[in-house]
This record gives structure tokens, C-alpha cells and sequence, in this order.
């Protein structure tokens, strides 16, 4: 998916020239991620989350698939990036409430941060490899190749996905009043559980305010740094070698102060974007974004860990689904400073939100102590 989400944003930017039509990419994939995370939530309290996994992954293949054949034709048009990526949002939203509500059922919850700093470890290695990958294939060769490549990555995960156990709680009936009321109580579950709310809420403002730089890269590459599909692959690269880096010390860790060390990430990732907004010079721009990553890495990793600690098991699939829909507040981040960027310059729409980043972990800092004291 990491490659996927280089080289559509590489072929819309070629396509269109405008941040406009990339942060429109990033809305539509965001708004059919949010219309179906919650339903999956739903699915993920009452089915196998594996098999959820395994149909999800041969959604994103078919997917794949089909752009790239799409390629192979020379049929291409923006407006199919924009159905590929409805498509994959759909997908999305119905399987990663499950993939993030796994790890409790298969580790033991003395192992728990480790596993879950390991999975973001894991998933980062992905953005390391995947972006570098993509950013090689679309400068040497040609986009349908990348997403022949794809397609094949996501048959092998289907198969090494027969690996993990097949654990399901008891079915549940899918009827539309029962997935009303099923997310109805995990709403009111979330509303009466303030340190879930929180941290929810934590997610969801550096999803708006840190994350839309992952949708605009490829045009803040060509228009501040004047570099091509291979230096935006390096910088992707770096930043997920920064999760990396992130993720694994994380993982050594003791579970001490996890509250302060989780808004400790946030203002790394923030002053690291702020920084890397205002540079123009590629070799310090990849300085920054791997301090950027290192940053992103401890955001992302304690946050899932701490709701793993606090959420009920019986909610956890729908707790979970209300976090991943903050793919749309990334989303609508992307699509409000792609705007700024189109009236402005993309130096000031990413550094003034990364700086509000900052601001509000300074503010949860001094006047939440429910947060800053989670150990």
C-alpha cells in the first residue's frame, strides 16, 4: 500500500500539475475509508479477523490489478486514480479495524507494547521499502511495472496470512439495526472512558495537523526541492527508516511514563516538519525527515499500545475502527493545505500546521494530566 500510495500520487501530480487534484485523491480515498472503518469495527468484534484480513488483501490485489492493466493499455486517466483510491479506501476501512484489534488475541498482554512497537517496526520497514521500490520502478522504468509488483505482494500476504490462528468471538448478526445499535453502545462506550477519549482525540488532531505532508510530497519534491520520482522515494524512505528507528526503541522500552513520551513525539514530528518545510536543500531535507519518522513512529506506536491497555476487549474491534477514521482527518488536513499550498506555496501550509502540532502537545502537556500521567 505504501507503494500504491507514491506512485498514484506520482501519476496524479504528472497527470494534473495541481495539489488541488492530490489533496482531492487523498479526500476520496479518506471519505470511503470513513463511511465503511466503522462497520468494520463492527465486523471485527463479531468475525475472524483473519479472514477479514485475507478478503481485504484480495480486494487491494484486484485493485491493483486493475490500474495496472489500465497502464499496460495506455488507457489511464486521473479519474481512475480517483475510483482506485475509493476503492482502496473502501477495502481499507473494512480491514484495519481487524488488523489493529489482532494483536491482544495472539501476544500476551505483558508483551503487548513490544508486539504492537514491532508491528509499527514492521509496517515501517514496508514504508521503507515499498516508497524506495516505487520511486526506482517509476524513474527507470515505467508505473504499470510498480503496480505489477503490487498485485504480486498482496497474493503473498494473502498466503502468509494462513499462518496466523483463526481465533473468532461469537458470531453476531450483521442486520442493519444490530450494527446500528452494536456501534452505538461502542460510541457510548468511548464517550464514558475518558482516557480512551483522549487518546482518540490525541489521534485524531496530529492525523489533521502532522500527517497531510505523506499526500503532498511528490509536490513539494518537484517545486521546492526540484527533484523527480527517485528523490521523493529516498525522502519517503527516510522517513519510514526514521519509524524504524522510532519504533524499535520504543520496543526496549519500559512502560514508564508513556504519556509524556507520547506528546514527546508529537512535538519531535511537529518541530521536524516545521524544519523540513522551510528547507530547500535535499541533503538536510533528508536529515529532517528521518527525524520526522522518529517522531511519527512514537506518536503512532504508544497511541495504539495505550488504547490496547485501556479499551474493553469486548469494544476493542470498534474502538479501533473510530481510530483508523482518522485517515479522514488526514485527509481533510491534506485537502486544506493543499489549498494553502495552491494560494500560498506548500512551505507555509505544512510549517504553519506542523507548528499548531506543536502548540497543541504543549497545551495537552500543561492542562490534560490525565494524559501527560498515563504510565
Amino acid at each position: 500500500m505504501n507503494m500504491q500510495m507514491l506512485a498514484r500520487g506520482f501519476l496524479v501530480f504528472w497527470l494534473t500539475g495541481s495539489y488541488a487534484a492530490l489533496g482531492t485523491l487523498a479526500l476520496v480515498h479518506a471519505v470511503s475509508m470513513l463511511a465503511f472503518s466503522l462497520y468494520g469495527g463492527v465486523l471485527a468484534d463479531g468475525r475472524s479477523k483473519r479472514m477479514i484480513l485475507q478478503l481485504g488483501q484480495i480486494a487491494a490485489a484486484l485493485n491493483a490489478a486493475a490500474v495496472a492493466t489500465l497502464l499496460f493499455a495506455d488507457l489511464l486517466r486521473w479519474e481512475h486514480l480517483l475510483v482506485a483510491a475509493f476503492a482502496q479506501g473502501v477495502t481499507s476501512g473494512l480491514m484495519m479495524p481487524a488488523r489493529q484489534a489482532m494483536p491482544p488475541e495472539i501476544v500476551e498482554p505483558s508483551l503487548l507494547q513490544n508486539a504492537v512497537s514491532l508491528n509499527t517496526a514492521n509496517m515501517n520497514v514496508m514504508r521503507l521499502l515499498g516508497p524506495a521500490l516505487a520511486g526506482v520502478l517509476l524513474a527507470v522504468t515505467e508505473a504499470e511495472w510498480a503496480y505489477t509488483i503490487m498485485t504480486v505482494l498482496f497474493v503473498i500476504s494473502i498466503v502468509l496470512l494462513a499462518r496466523v490462528p483463526k481465533l473468532a468471538p461469537r458470531p453476531r448478526s450483521m442486520s442493519a439495526a444490530n450494527v446500528m445499535r452494536e456501534l452505538r453502545e461502542g460510541f457510548t462506550y468511548i464517550r464514558r472512558t475518558p482516557t480512551v477519549f483522549s487518546l482518540l482525540a490525541i489521534g485524531f488532531t496530529t492525523s489533521l495537523l502532522g500527517m497531510p505532508y505523506i499526500r503532498l510530497m511528490p509536490g513539494f519534491v518537484a517545486d521546492v526541492l526540484n527533484g523527480d520520482s527517485a528523490q521523493l522515494g529516498i525522502l519517503m524512505s527516510l522517513a519510514g527508516f526514521g519509524s524504524l528507528t522510532g519504533a524499535l526503541a520504543l520496543a526496549s522500552l519500559r512502560s514508564r511514563r508513556r504519556g509524556r513520551l507520547l506528546l514527546l513525539s508529537m512535538v519531535v514530528m511537529g518541530l521536524g516538519l516545521t524544519a523540513f518545510s522551510a528547507s530547500s536543500i535535499f541533503a538536510i531535507s533528508i536529515v529532517l525527515m528521518f527525524i520526522v519518522g522518529i517522531g511519527e513512529a512514537g506518536r503512532q506506536a504508544l497511541n495504539v499500545v495505550l488504547i490496547h491497555q485501556y479499551a474493553d476487549d469486548a469494544y476493542r474491534g470498534r474502538v479501533m475502527s473510530v481510530l483508523m477514521t482518522q485517515v479522514g482527518t488526514m485527509a481533510l488536513g491534506a485537502f486544506i493545505v493543499g489549498l494553502i499550498a495552491e494560494a500560498v506555496g506548500p512551505q507555509v501550509g505544512l510549517g504553519s500546521f506542523a507548528l499548531l502540532l506543536v502548540l497543541v502537545a504543549i497545551v495537552v502537556h500543561l492542562f490534560v494530566p490525565r494524559v501527560r500521567e498515563i504510565q
